[in-house]
């Protein structure tokens, strides 16, 4: 029978010359080729010079492999050791920036903190508003520097009815060796200063922004 187109279970003697699918001449040239390679390594390897070669050339082998293993070895552990180095490098450094972002944090929360006790001591110093003062003191710090009798007697009339209407703003006015802070006394003082002579006026202010004295001062 065939298999694969070739003849299975069949004697040589029955298959057709033209079928035979190796040549018996050619064949066993083959075999003597394998025959005579055979010899040749077993003569080769029987050789005494020959056995000492293939033992250097198999130690050098077995040095090359433990080299390359030794040396894989070594790499790894040098990537192994490197990876530790930098985790602990990157850790600590975690904990220093994280130990330095609360100390900035725990400063800027105590300067808002301050800035916040600062304000709210002035908003308990001061009931006023910014708008209060200035509207009691414009009309007043208009005549500072040097001005004429005419404008001292305008800004003592100024003074005098602040006084009549805030009663809890006392002003004192200072000239010469007198302190005057009562109505009457303001009013008698118009009458010292000369229309067409020239005087120094500045002012003080009390712990809330109020104008709370007016000097006057020949020029």
């Amino acid at each position: 029978m065939k298999k694969n187109g070739q003849y299975v279970g069949v004697d040589e003697k029955y298959i057709p010359d033209e079928e035979k699918y190796v040549n018996n001449s050619v064949n066993n040239e083959i075999k003597g080729l394998v025959n005579d390679g055979i010899k040749s390594i077993r003569n080769y390897v029987s050789n005494k010079d020959n056995q000492e070669k293939i033992k250097n050339t198999g130690r050098k082998g077995l040095k090359i492999l433990k080299g390359v293993g030794i040396g894989y070895l070594i790499f790894i552990g040098f990537v192994i050791l490197m990876i530790i180095v930098i985790f602990t490098i990157v850790f600590s450094n975690f904990f220093k920036i994280s130990k330095q972002s609360d100390k900035v944090f725990d400063n800027a929360t105590n300067i808002i903190d301050n800035i916040i006790d600062k304000a709210d001591n002035n908003n308990n110093n001061s009931n006023y508003s910014s708008y209060d003062i200035s509207s009691f003191n414009s009309d007043l710090e208009i005549y500072r520097g040097t001005k004429y009798g005419s404008s001292v007697s305008i800004l003592l009339d100024n003074v005098v009815m602040k006084i009549k209407k805030n009663s809890n703003h006392p002003i004192v006015v200072v000239y010469g060796n007198q302190t005057i802070s009562n109505v009457d006394g303001i009013i008698s003082l118009k009458k010292e200063f000369d229309y067409n002579t020239k005087y120094e006026i500045s002012f003080d202010y009390d712990s809330n922004g109020f104008i709370n004295k007016v000097s006057i001062v020949n020029y």
